[in-house]
């Protein structure tokens, strides 16, 4: 059996999607704009933050997968850490309807989550869930009181 990857996430929403999907175990990396689960990611060491990784720390904490954007990561960024990480992770979601597809292919291919809930899940229930609900957001990225 394949060793779990070691993920260094410099996505704030992929981020938050790889621990909903009970995988914040393999997290050994993330930015500082990478919050939420708050009570999940706080103990998972910065890397600097999206524009400006510091990929010295980076290398230190020896990941086998990271998880970049496109639009976020400054020219050479993506380049420099495949010199030393096996799976550099490129996201690049053009419009709202991308990011479900984009999102399945990452992690059913790179994580194997799909075959990890399938082979998880008992006939007769549904597929495990993080039990965290959120509110809605405003524009601004305030919380909604309803």
């Amino acid at each position: 059996m394949p060793a779990q990857p070691r993920i260094v996430s410099l996505v704030p929403s992929i981020t938050e999607l790889i621990c909903d999907l009970g995988l914040s175990g393999q997290l050994v990396g993330r930015t500082g704009f990478c919050i939420h689960p708050w009570e999940t990611v706080r103990r998972i060491p910065k890397v600097g933050g999206t524009k400006d990784v510091n990929l010295d720390r980076v290398r230190e904490l020896a990941p086998t997968h990271v998880v970049v954007n496109v639009d976020e990561e400054p020219e050479g960024d993506a380049e420099a850490l495949a010199e030393f990480v096996p799976n550099v992770v490129v996201t690049h979601p053009q419009a709202p309807r991308d990011q479900p597809s984009t999102s399945t292919r990452l992690l059913g291919r790179d994580f194997s989550v799909g075959r990890r809930r399938r082979s998880a899940s008992v006939p007769g229930s549904s597929a495990p869930t993080s039990g965290r609900r959120r509110r809605p957001r405003t524009r601004e990225g305030a919380t909604s009181s309803t």
